[in-house]
């Protein structure tokens, strides 16, 4: 059965005519969601800022970022750190939903379905003025892509990282040649991740004129009923259904 999601009143108001009316918004993020997206900004973006440096060690700014965090020791121990907090962040977002969020995990709203393979393609359709936009429910197919990627880049990441932080106890389990492709794997997908973030990522909560300068979510944890409609009607239109039927007589 699908929840209804919590619809709260803000403190503002706004004027509709002569009469006050309270702005409605959607709960869209718990505040043990909001943490976590704040932990894994605050680790993502001091690895970007010690680890780009290493990635490109002839360019003009690397000594200059590398003098700023402290000098190279003081760097490598940023990065250390900021990569267990992403790891014990990761660890800890798989237990809380396995074993503390108490919905099913079939019933998911981030499982990729059927839906959206259709609507990547109505959206590519869309943007060549082919086709309508195609409407969301609870995640967009591009929502659930930032996070399954960001599950994959961290699997990567975690288990490349380790051998690079013990590469001798490492080579006491796989050859040197696997430490060598351990590295050049740990560089390219932190790169990787790092260009999707900035420009993908950032585009759709940032740049993009719909929401410019950014959407208030990750800060708020909330969507007007404006964002709602127009960023996710399917859900809203459920959500205004449920409320219906709770209120009739």
């Amino acid at each position: 059965m699908t929840k209804v999601l919590a619809v709260e009143l803000s403190d503002s108001k706004k004027l509709s005519g002569d009469t006050k009316m309270g702005e409605v918004f959607f709960k869209r993020f718990t505040f043990n969601q909001l943490v976590q997206h704040w932990v894994m900004i605050g680790s993502f973006m001091a690895l970007v800022v010690t680890g780009m440096p290493v990635k490109f060690p002839d360019t003009w700014w690397s000594p200059v970022i590398i003098n700023l965090v402290g000098g190279f020791e003081m760097r490598t121990q940023i990065h250390h750190a900021a990569g267990i907090t992403m790891v014990v962040l990761g660890v800890y977002h798989i237990v809380f939903h396995l074993f503390v969020d108490k919905d099913p995990l079939s019933e998911r709203k981030v499982w990729p379905t059927i839906k959206d393979a259709k609507d990547f393609w109505q959206t590519i359709f869309f943007y060549l003025g082919k086709a309508e936009q195609p409407k969301f429910g609870r995640y967009s197919w591009k929502e659930k892509f930032d996070y399954w990627g960001a599950f994959w880049g961290m699997v990567m990441l975690c288990v490349t990282g380790l051998i690079l932080m013990f590469p001798f106890q490492a080579m006491n389990f796989i050859p040197y040649a696997y430490v060598h492709l351990a590295t050049i794997i740990h560089t390219d997908e932190a790169l990787l991740a790092t260009l999707f973030i900035f420009i993908v990522h950032w585009w759709n909560v940032h740049y993009s004129p719909e929401v410019f300068p950014m959407s208030k979510a990750w800060i708020t944890g909330n969507l007007s009923e404006e964002q709602m409609k127009h960023e996710h009607p399917l859900e809203y239109e459920e959500i205004m259904r449920q409320m219906a039927e709770k209120n009739e007589p």
